[in-house]
């Protein structure tokens, strides 16, 4: 069996990452592989500055991966993050050792500073079109200048160096790749032959398919935000008149319930935050889940755990939460629009929901159980070069 070095450096917020890594160093543990971590956390410095100086080479790093792959006899480095702590000071210890790099892509770093392709409320791919100059003018990262300059420097610096050629990348979605690529529009940094496609997992549903006693219902599950387009799916159930459920927090959420009162709206509610157990009991019961993201997103949990519960998606047919949905077959795609949202409400309410139900439960066991993923990743790995 490999012996699998698993690296992540947790961001000083927790994050999907965190969970994502931990789940996959538990499934190849379960496997039967010997995994040791190597992980980090931003929380742990005190100081921009600190962060800023280790994020272009962390000696400490280095040293520390070349001496855990010759102590525990690696044979594969996967990385998830290197920001700040661990920096891109991994690939060259595991270069310098032969050891071969996967890296998983959790987010458009590379490409875009602020990672999200998102800026004053809308999606924002101005450093490819005109230039890295657009990312200083908007000060994309955390909105200072300093740190957006570090970022560019530290990709810029370390993209040239060619280590990133010698790196197997793992994007999460075909839309992911295809915005990987566009790192070699002047000039070849990355190699194509080593991107491979593996979405996450999630971890079957312990209740699939309830029937809940509750007045039918769809749900929108997550961040109550601009940036999952709480406001447009608010205003296309106030006129569409079906029941809606909005189980989360965040900044929109007082704004929401606002709404709802100031409108008379009685057929929108919001639970608030949920554990996570209450909120998948209340996913399994739902007529269908929506998704309407006003950014790219760089994957979308909510979807196949939602297809874990054979529970239909219909979401905006935009960035990688559509990707996941076979309009039709396992939900319906809708133009990004109050007008699109109400049109897929009203050819959802014709269809055969048993079907689609059935077709998303199909879903997950075909493409995102732990089993299919283990195999997925267990090819990614014995394919190395």
């Amino acid at each position: 069996m490999q012996k699998i070095l698993i690296v992540h450096n947790h961001y000083r917020i927790p994050g999907g990452e965190d969970v994502v890594a931990e789940n996959e160093a538990k499934l190849l543990t379960d496997h039967g592989h010997k995994v040791i971590r190597y992980i980090r956390d931003n929380a742990s410095v005190k100081g921009k500055m600190s962060m800023l100086f280790s994020m272009f080479f962390s000696l400490r790093t280095y040293r520390d991966i070349r001496r855990m792959i010759r102590r525990e006899g690696i044979d594969i480095v996967h990385v998830h993050n290197t920001l700040f702590l661990i920096s891109p000071a991994v690939y060259y210890a595991a270069a310098a050792e032969h050891v071969p790099v996967v890296q998983t892509m959790h987010n458009f770093r590379l490409i875009c500073p602020a990672a999200t392709f998102y800026r004053d409320r809308h999606v924002c791919e101005d450093c490819i079109k005109y230039g890295y100059g657009c990312a200083l003018k908007g000060r994309c990262y955390r909105n200072s200048l300093l740190q957006t300059a570090a970022v560019l420097l530290m990709n810029f610096i370390h993209l040239h160096s060619g280590i990133y050629k010698k790196i197997n990348f793992i994007c999460l979605t075909e839309f992911n790749r295809d915005k990987l690529l566009l790192l070699n529009r002047r000039k070849q940094l990355i190699d194509p032959g080593k991107i491979r496609i593996k979405p996450n997992f999630t971890q079957p549903a312990k209740t699939v398919r309830i029937d809940n006693k509750e007045e039918p219902y769809y749900l929108v599950l997550g961040r109550i935000e601009a940036l999952k387009g709480s406001s447009l799916i608010a205003k296309a159930f106030a006129k569409n008149g079906h029941r809606l459920i909005f189980a989360g927090d965040g900044e929109q959420k007082a704004a929401l319930e606002h709404y709802i009162d100031r409108k008379g709206i009685d057929n929108i509610e919001c639970r608030g935050q949920l554990s996570h157990e209450e909120a998948m009991e209340l996913l399994a019961g739902a007529k269908a889940l929506i998704a309407a993201p006003q950014w790219y997103e760089t994957f979308g949990m909510t979807v196949i755990e939602a297809y874990s519960m054979g529970v239909p998606v219909i979401a905006a047919d935009f960035g990688n939460p559509g990707s996941l949905v076979r309009d039709g077959i396992t939900g319906l795609l809708f133009k990004n629009t109050v007008k699109g949202l109400n049109a897929a409400i009203e050819l959802f309410e014709t269809m055969d929901r048993d079907k689609l139900s059935d077709n998303a439960f199909w879903e997950f066991e075909r493409r995102y159980s732990p089993e299919i993923n283990y195999k997925e990743l267990l090819d990614i790995y014995n394919g190395l070069r």
